[in-house]
């Protein structure tokens, strides 16, 4: 398998390269005058971008700022800023892309589901609920050709899209009663982070869904979704729910944007080099995020983490309760299509195995 990550040494004196560069060269992503943050575009020195995202790590688009290092051969620099309006509302990530649209951030990596409710819908078709059910498929998604197309529906109102990276599955956790077919979500109150495809998702089970903040408390919920390295990260499972071992409602891809007019300073090479570094980090993603995910299973198991797994009938049960879902979203011809393939897609790939705290 080739890592995606780099050594404990080598990331972290990456880290403090990034560290160094988002003080002094980037501009903020929380408000501030807008900076010119590609400097030295056209000037023979490097260009430096900045970058904000929601996630509290970069482990899902390490490989991504690697391959910008690589091929650009220190050309091209990225500053990060972690945590970018993290706690700030169920909007967070609508936050972040006002700061990527208006120029006070170059770039942002966020989670696709920003994008489905008002500026790309179709993209809701990555995550169609138990569609991509395993990293591995996720993987083969966003490596094939319909990811190229898809991307490009970021494009517009000062946003161009860079690229697709695979990101954590999330999964269902209950409340006293694990959520495992449609009659366990009947009436209650599911936290979900905000998108218009989960939203639907919820409704449709017949619960009420509830929009929360990025590390904001879920003690509150009857439910919620989240991926595992959120639960052990936030300390979720302090609340006690039961996680399902055997269902993935969707995936989080990960969306790479950018600010139009700061890509169009940079030189075609360059940007090419992002579009380039981006395709080359999806390979090897699935077998990584896999590896992570079980890194923050066995901390959360060795808390007392429980999961309890849905039967083959309550499985098809919740297929046959998320259908008005995708009725929904093939209304639209593009979004359809992109469903189509993507169903095409992952037909025949396995779903992710059950999880279990059992050695």
């Amino acid at each position: 398998m080739r890592s995606r990550r780099t050594t404990a040494g080598a990331a972290l004196s990456a880290a403090i390269g990034l560290v160094l560069l988002a003080a002094g060269c980037s501009g903020t992503a929380s408000g501030g005058k807008p900076a010119d943050n590609t400097q030295g575009s056209g000037t023979g020195g490097p260009a430096v971008l900045s970058l904000a995202t929601p996630m509290g790590g970069s482990e899902e688009f390490d490989a991504f700022l690697q391959n910008v290092r690589t091929l650009s051969h220190g050309s091209t620099k990225i500053s990060v800023q972690f945590d970018a309006h993290h706690k700030e509302g169920p909007d967070f990530e609508e936050q972040l892309l006002n700061d990527v649209q208006s120029g006070r951030v170059d770039l942002a990596a966020l989670g696709s589901r920003a994008f489905d409710i008002r500026r790309a819908p179709a993209l809701g078709a990555l995550t169609a609920p138990l569609l991509i059910s395993s990293f591995d498929a996720e993987e083969k998604v966003l490596g094939a050709p319909v990811a190229e197309r898809m991307i490009r529906e970021v494009d517009g109102g000062g946003l161009t899209g860079v690229g697709l990276l695979p990101g954590s599955v999330r999964r269902p956790f209950g409340a006293g009663t694990p959520l495992l077919g449609p009659q366990d979500y009947k009436g209650r109150s599911i936290g979900i982070q905000e998108s218009k495809v989960a939203d639907s998702t919820v409704r449709a089970l017949g619960a009420k869904p509830e929009w929360f903040g990025a590390g904001s408390s879920v003690a509150g919920f009857d439910g919620f979704e989240q991926q595992i390295g959120s639960v052990n990260g936030s300390r979720y499972d302090a609340a006690g729910m039961i996680g399902t071992a055997n269902v993935v409602l969707w995936p989080r891809p990960i969306v790479l944007v950018a600010n139009t007019k700061a890509i169009e300073r940079l030189g075609e090479d360059q940007r090419k080099l992002l579009q380039d570094a981006a395709r080359r980090a999806v390979h090897g993603a699935g077998a990584d995020l896999r590896e992570e995910e079980h890194r923050d299973l066995e901390s959360l198991c060795a808390r007392g983490q429980t999961f309890a797994a849905a039967s083959p009938a309550q499985l098809t049960a919740l297929r046959k309760a998320v259908q008005p879902v995708y009725d929904h979203l093939a209304r639209d011809r593009r979004t359809k299509e992109y469903l189509d393939t993507v169903t095409a897609l992952v037909r025949d790939v396995p779903a992710e195995p059950p999880l279990s705290c059992k050695d």
